[in-house]
């Protein structure tokens, strides 16, 4: 039955390619992705599952990433940097949530461009996948959010098989160095049988960010494999405030300023910033090791091709040993 159901998806994909027209193919934008859609199979229901579609720069000027767009609620995007240079990639993650559907569902997430000399261009990555009902994860995913370093936190999921009393685990696969995982079957009657995972974070872990997946593999056929997506945010020595930096509405050739502020646990020194370009600029005293040091981020119009909402990215490169980058984001509005 389900093998019948997986048969007519495929030719709802095909519409969907051709009528939704997720971009036109010749367009420049289209070129900076090799693939322009991905197919989860059957998931569980509740499960959240992640693709990473890569954009490569082909053009000799920089592209800036102006937003992600879903076509549906159920559907996010993130992109790992806002401006990508010649030659340069850049990662734009699709993230779908089963929660709210059963059966086939198809989702488009439309990413917004513009290069430097102000060229702008809209181009889609489809996501499909087959949410399965009988098959349930609650919650769909581990997710820690912030954590500090050196703690090792545990969360735990249910996964439900309904309607398949033989149904079994056979083990667990993952790529990842920095959880432990331990999966117990629970009940079996009446056809359905539970087990709930347990998944741990080890002390270990670096700071950033971790987005793993684990994978339960099971004796079904039709669905031998059933994706966990584990998210944590490890705090390391370093943090920035405020964790987005609004620089309001630029009003003069002048432009707009604004400050972050980047603690750390013991002294350190700036030895970078990242990020700079296309009107944006931020500095900080390099050189000096302590505690509190202050990253003043300016905007000038006559310096910027891009106008609207405006969200850059910038990394702050520090002298401490292990400890990665910290990322400030700075947003603002300026109109054509």
């Amino acid at each position: 039955m389900r093998r019948a159901m997986m048969g007519g998806v495929v030719g709802v994909w095909m519409v969907l390619g051709i009528s939704a027209g997720v971009a036109d193919a010749a367009s420049w934008a289209d070129r900076m992705f090799a693939e322009d859609r991905h197919d989860f199979g059957p998931v569980p229901r509740g499960a959240k599952v992640k693709h990473d579609f890569l954009m490569v720069n082909h053009l000799a000027e920089p592209v800036t990433i102006l937003g992600l767009r879903p076509s549906c609620g159920c559907t996010s995007g993130r992109a790992s940097v806002s401006v990508v240079g010649p030659g340069q990639s850049a990662v734009i993650e699709a993230q779908m949530d089963t929660r709210n559907f059963v059966g086939e569902k198809s989702t488009v997430l439309y990413v917004s461009l513009m290069t430097a000399s102000g060229r702008e261009a809209e181009t889609g990555l489809g996501v499909r996948s087959m949410i399965l009902s009988d098959i349930v994860l609650n919650p769909g995913a581990i997710d820690f959010g912030a954590v500090r370093k050196g703690e090792a936190p545990t969360q735990t999921l249910t996964i439900d098989r309904i309607n398949l009393e033989g149904w079994r685990v056979h083990r667990m696969v993952s790529g990842s160095r920095v959880l432990n995982a331990q999966l117990v079957e629970t009940s079996r009657q009446g056809g359905a049988v539970s087990y709930r995972l347990s998944v741990g974070l080890k002390p270990e872990a670096p700071a950033g960010l971790i987005r793993d997946e684990i994978r339960i593999l099971s004796n079904d056929p039709e669905t031998p494999s059933i994706p966990v997506m584990v998210t944590a945010w490890i705090r390391g020595e370093l943090s920035a405030s405020p964790s987005i930096l609004s620089m309001g509405q630029v009003h003069s050739a002048s432009g707009v300023q604004g400050r972050f502020v980047v603690r750390g646990a013991h002294p350190f020194a700036i030895v970078g910033i990242e990020g700079n370009g296309d009107g944006f600029t931020a500095t900080a005293p390099t050189g000096a090791r302590q505690t509190v040091h202050v990253v003043t981020v300016m905007y000038r119009p006559d310096q910027g091709s891009t106008r609207g909402d405006l969200r850059r990215t910038f990394r702050v490169q520090t002298d401490l040993p292990n400890e990665p980058p910290v990322d400030l984001t700075a947003t603002l509005h300026i109109d054509p």
